[in-house]
């Protein structure tokens, strides 16, 4: 297992305390139950359920401490047998070892599992992520619900088996057994929750179920890793050292990533057990020091908010900051020793392993020592990922030398996804995955890619906003880049636009509206039309002027209620010009012949009910010149915004259609809202340049994400061998993200395949 065990232990102890919670609120929402049931009723039952309360009162406390006993014998089992298969294989079957079972050993285990299916149900969302965490953290494909130590088997049988030892009556052990599930049904809810956010808070969510698997990758990972560690172990330590030498000299050809690495790691480890590692925020190693535990607690630490300072501030407790000392002033040459030559190409970076030999003396601490070792066993790994192309591999080998000063000042960036110099190392990977080398404008991406990182040698000392600059220029590079290579990508990423700034447009100017029509005593079906339909209007940019604001007082006074003959006169002279620019406004919005003649029933029927003297009396009427003076406080909708917009299929498909415009559309938002943080993980992968797969007649296809909206509420794709892109809404993007119908092509960025892999390793030497 690539995970310590020390995760599933920090998760044992909300589970236990949960489940003493869910134990008293169960007992406490039984016994109402029983009492509620008891109220005026009569009959053969009374005496039975009067007989199961008076038992629950007696024995609560007992019940109560017998099920969490229990709990926690069968929590210890589990996590010891987790993806440990200890049944008899059907070789081992015989006669000999088959038993009888009685038939009421049968009823309980019905009972158990009737009750497993309705927890299962009343927390299912929570219980899925989990079960998919503890699935992915052994590697397995198949997400199985009885590897999951936590299971609500576990409670329901803690339930039965403490109930079964309190009450000895089976009549009133049934009723109570039924009515205390029913409890713990109705109390589970957010049990799980507690549970999964010990591992959401180590690093570890279910945001690789929109992207592809990555066992089989993780497996030939895994083996290579195995035979590398046993080749070192058969050598001995001191040979495997040369022959990791021998296999990185020229004269032999090129060696897997792993034999390189594993006498390394093999070195970490024997350090490792000879002085215990004592390094940022680690955990206290207890008995046997473990190299997994130590990678793991250098990648993957508890996310701690850090209260804001401003840069004089001292440094808090446990903060680096910039040293001046030997490690840092090599480290600065050797980053200005990488650094493009003015008029020349970017000099090769040194491998690497190779630079981390020349670092080894430099170290003045343990800390240090552990960081240069672990950064570049990472860029190791990196620079030679097998999903990027050799010129990007390359490339990403220059950010080496200052991605570790940036982890000799900020230690915490190692397990950090959202630190600068790691966006700006994965965004680099994400591009290459979808701009890909057979491409025309692959070169032009590598020479940017080049240009940043030259910059960030250049520029980079004490201050993180040169990666963030480096990630800026590259997005607004990709971003221009694709639409300049393809004409017809250009006018439909154009055309996307211009629909999601109309649709801001309108939902801003209805929002403006509601806000005034909130203050007074409007018609709803006024209300609604100038929302909903003038609102357009207003938002159109050619029906700007007099056919837009000055009938916003006029459509509402007219429909108050008439009391005077004299109103009802000017309203009756006023109803023929409103027609005409309530339909001359809706031409100029755009509106076809059919829904303006819509909407213009709408005002008649509400026309027709005031002069019919059907209207009902307004709480608060106003004159038309108060109207007027209220409706010139609208301002359009203030301030533009950057927010997503809403964005209908009709409108989309009417926009492009108008521009001759070919597209596939999708638009359906799907049937579950995923949660926010997998919806920021998702939206986060979806930057230009991206490479994905899109799910066509039962088979994945190649597809890159080739342009976003400004706002961020469409997407466009090119799919390989499809002559119209795929456009997306925000809502159908996510939604096809969570049911996978659309996966990005990388099954984790590029720091992260590369911590995975360094896990991996140790594992392998760990058992090796």
């Amino acid at each position: 297992m690539q995970i310590p065990k020390r995760v599933f232990q920090l998760a044992k102890q909300p589970a236990l305390s949960g489940f003493r919670v869910l134990a008293g609120k169960t007992i406490a929402e039984a016994g109402a139950a029983l009492d509620k049931a008891l109220q005026g009723k009569g009959g053969p039952d009374e005496r039975l359920l009067t007989n199961a309360r008076y038992n629950l009162r007696q024995h609560a406390s007992l019940l109560q401490e017998r099920m969490e006993h229990h709990f926690a014998g069968y929590l210890e089992r589990a996590m010891d047998t987790m993806y440990m298969d200890t049944r008899a294989s059907i070789d081992e079957i015989s006669a000999d070892n088959l038993t009888l079972i009685e038939d009421d050993v049968v009823t309980r285990q019905i009972e158990i599992d009737r009750l497993v299916m309705r927890l299962r149900d009343a927390d299912q969302p929570s219980l899925g992520r989990l079960n998919l965490m503890i699935a992915q953290l052994h590697g397995d494909g198949d997400v199985r619900e009885r590897e999951n130590p936590f299971r609500p088997y576990l409670l329901a049988r803690s339930l039965h088996e403490a109930l079964r030892q309190c009450v000895m009556d089976e009549a009133q052990s049934k009723v109570l057994f039924d009515t205390l599930s029913a409890a713990m049904v109705r109390c589970l809810q957010g049990y799980y929750v507690a549970i999964e956010e010990v591992f959401e808070s180590r690093g570890i969510s279910t945001k690789l179920s929109a992207r592809p698997t990555a066992l089989t990758r993780a497996q030939r990972d895994r083996l290579a890793w195995q035979k590398a560690a046993e080749q070192l172990i058969s050598k001995g330590p001191g040979r495997g050292r040369a022959v990791a030498q021998a296999a990185q000299s020229a004269t032999l050809p090129p060696q897997p990533k792993q034999a390189r690495m594993i006498p390394e790691l093999q070195r970490l480890m024997q350090q490792q057990r000879q002085a215990p590692l004592a390094h940022g925020s680690a955990l206290v190693q207890h008995g046997k020091p473990d190299l997994q535990d130590m990678v793991w607690n250098v990648f993957n630490q508890p996310k701690v908010p850090r209260p804001p300072r401003h840069e004089h501030a001292p440094a808090m407790a446990g903060e680096a900051r910039p040293r001046c000392g030997t490690l840092e002033a090599q480290l600065k040459q050797l980053q200005q020793a990488h650094t493009a030559q003015p008029g020349g190409a970017s000099r090769a970076a040194t491998a690497p392993l190779d630079l981390r030999a020349q670092l080894a003396d430099a170290a003045s601490s343990e800390p240090e020592r552990v960081t240069i070792d672990l950064v570049s066993l990472l860029f190791e790994s990196i620079v030679h990922d097998e999903q990027l192309p050799e010129s990007v591999r390359g490339q990403l080998g220059r950010l080496h030398v200052p991605f570790l000063r940036a982890a000799m000042q900020e230690p915490s960036m190692l397990h950090d996804a959202q630190h600068p110099a790691r966006r700006l190392l994965d965004r680099i990977g994400t591009v290459a995955t979808g701009i890909t080398p057979e491409m025309a404008c692959y070169p032009a991406l590598e020479q940017q890619i080049a240009s940043v990182l030259d910059q960030v040698l250049q520029g980079f000392d004490t201050d993180m906003s040169a990666f963030a600059e480096g990630q800026r220029q590259l997005d607004q590079f990709v971003s221009a880049l694709l639409p300049r290579s393809d004409l017809g990508l250009a006018r439909c990423i154009d055309t996307l636009g211009t629909v999601e700034a109309a649709s801001a447009r309108h939902r801003d100017t209805a929002a403006a509206l509601v806000s005034l029509l909130d203050a007074l005593d409007c018609d709803p079906r006024i209300g609604n039309f100038l929302t909903d339909i003038w609102s357009r209007v207003l938002a159109h940019p050619a029906s700007e002027g007099a056919a837009g604001l000055p009938m916003l007082a006029e459509l509402v006074w007219t429909s108050q209620e008439k009391t005077t003959l004299e109103d009802r006169a000017v309203m009756v002279s006023m109803l023929p010009g409103m027609v005409k620019r309530v339909r001359e406004g809706l031409a100029a919005a755009g509106m076809g012949d059919e829904a303006a003649k819509a909407a213009l029933d709408r005002l008649v029927i509400v026309h027709m009910d005031v002069l019919g003297q059907r209207q009902p009396p307004s709480r608060r009427p106003l004159t038309l010149a108060q109207l007027r003076a209220h409706f010139a406080a609208f301002d359009g909708g203030g301030a533009a915004g950057s927010d997503a917009v809403s964005i209908g299929h009709e409108q989309l498909e009417a926009a492009l259609a108008q521009r001759g415009i070919r597209a596939d559309l999708y638009t359906d938002p799907g049937k579950g809202a995923a949660r926010a943080d997998d919806e920021q993980e998702w939206l986060g992968m979806a930057l230009p340049g991206a490479g994905f797969e899109i799910a066509l007649d039962g088979r994945y296809v190649p597809a890159r994400l080739s342009g976003v909206s400004p706002r961020g509420s469409l997407y466009l794709f090119s799919v390989k061998g499809q002559a119209a892109p795929a456009t997306f809404t925000r809502d159908a993007l996510l939604a096809a993200m969570q049911d996978e119908t659309l996966r990005t092509v990388e099954h984790a960025p590029v720091f992260e395949r590369a911590v995975e892999s360094l896990m991996a390793g140790a594992e392998a030497l760990s058992n090796a």
